[in-house]
This record gives C-alpha cells, sequence and structure tokens, in this order.
C-alpha cells in the first residue's frame, strides 16, 4: 500500500528492502559536456524536470532545470543545454541525469516510426522487476549510480487510473501480478476530473514512464511519471 501526497510530497510505503536485481539491458548514456545543446524527445515533463530520449545518442535521459519554464509535452522535441553544476542535480544517484543551463525550449514534434525507432529499445525487459528492484522504495543511502532510475515500460495488459482525492494510482500488471503505484501524471488527473471520473482505463497500446523519485525523507519512491500512449 502506498499513499502520495503533492507532485514529489510525502509518499508512504509499508515496504524498505532495497533487494536490487540486475537489469539485463545495456543502455546508451550521454556523455556529459558543458555547453553542449541536446535534441530530446519527451515522454514525461513537470516542474523542473524532463525525461527524453536524446535524438542522437538513443540514450533516456533526466534533464533538470534550475526553474520551470513553459510547458512541453509527451512526443515534444526539445533543445537543451547541459550545465557543468552536477551538484545541482537532485538526486545524484540518477544515472540518467543531466543539469541544464535553463528551461527545453519546444522546437517541434515527432510521431509515428522515427518515434518508435527511438522508443523500442529502451523497452524495460520482461521478467525482471521494474527499475530492478523489488520493492516500491529504497532507502537513498542504498542507491547504486550503476542501476536506472527510469523506465520505458510496456505492461501486461489494460492501465487503469483511480483517484482517491489528491491521489492517483496507476495500476497494471507486472510479472504476472497487479501493480499499483502513484502517478504523477497532471494531463490524466485533469482529464479524469474534466469528465467527473474517479476512474478510468488508459489506452490499449499505452505504455508507462516509471522512475524512482529523488529523496523524500532519505526514501525515494517508484512512481509512474506519465500514461504514454503510442506514437
Amino acid at each position: 500500500m502506498t499513499l502520495i501526497s503533492g507532485h514529489y510530497g510525502r509518499i508512504v510505503s509499508t515496504s524498505t528492502a532495497p533487494d536490487f536485481h540486475p537489469v539485463a539491458k545495456d543502455l546508451p548514456r550521454v556523455q556529459m559536456t558543458p555547453g553542449a545543446t541536446l535534441s530530446l524527445l519527451v515522454v514525461a515533463a513537470d516542474g523542473r524536470q524532463c525525461a527524453g530520449v536524446d535524438v542522437d545518442s538513443g540514450a533516456l535521459v533526466r534533464a533538470w532545470s534550475p526553474q520551470p519554464g513553459a510547458r512541453v509535452h509527451p512526443y515534444d522535441v526539445v533543445e537543451v543545454t547541459l550545465d557543468g553544476d552536477v551538484d545541482s542535480v537532485p538526486d545524484p544517484a540518477e544515472p540518467e541525469a543531466l543539469m541544464l543551463v535553463g528551461p527545453p525550449r519546444a522546437v517541434s514534434r515527432m510521431s509515428g516510426r522515427r518515434c518508435e525507432r527511438l522508443l523500442r529499445p529502451l523497452l524495460h525487459p520482461r521478467g525482471q522487476p521494474l527499475l530492478g528492484l523489488a520493492a516500491p522504495v529504497v532507502p537513498f543511502w542504498e542507491r547504486r549510480s550503476d542501476h536506472p532510475s527510469i523506465a520505458l515500460v510496456e505492461p501486461d495488459g489494460p492501465i487503469s487510473l483511480w483517484r482517491d482525492g489528491p491521489y492517483l494510482a496507476c495500476r497494471f500488471g507486472w510479472l504476472g501480478h497487479e501493480r499499483e503505484l502513484p502517478c504523477l501524471d497532471r494531463s490524466m488527473a485533469t482529464q479524469m476530473d474534466r469528465a467527473g471520473r474517479a476512474t478510468i482505463v488508459a489506452g490499449k497500446s499505452d505504455r508507462l514512464v516509471v522512475s524512482l523519485t529523488p529523496p523524500i525523507d532519505g526514501r525515494c519512491h517508484k512512481v509512474v511519471e506519465a500514461v504514454l500512449p503510442r506514437p
């Protein structure tokens, strides 16, 4: 059972065992070069963070800006400029983290096969715990920088979202069981509020962006950052 209040708010979970498992997939990583400009295909964005795929290298990154900028959406292509101040990253254990000099700048959109070619190699391996972590939470001091903190997930079966006051839950199948994680997708919450619905089922082929939060009271929690429709 997991509870959340607010974006990266206070999350309480009954399980705290880290229990790391290797993730059998060698993913590309971006080399940090201060001042370099990257083009990212956005998969999730909110506040200071923009998660996306580097169009050149195919790496999945978590780009952090010093302040929020104009809102960007999944499948936007944005330009970002890297900062050398890695100490400003909220979670130094994120191997995908990049610090930016300013907010992402939307320049275009991407769709169709070109988009899918970037996403498909990044899908989380089936038959393995999400992010190589069996539990929904891990103490920050036990995090490992060689372990992923974000993944693109293609669940087994339908994805459903359930609203209970400020809490939005995402339920989906993985490893033969139904999982529930807090969902931070503001667009899905807004869609449910406008429709006056407490539960909805996502599109049949939708995917999830699952990540670990920066430390909250010394612990990092698995969350669904976005429900991602097929391009």
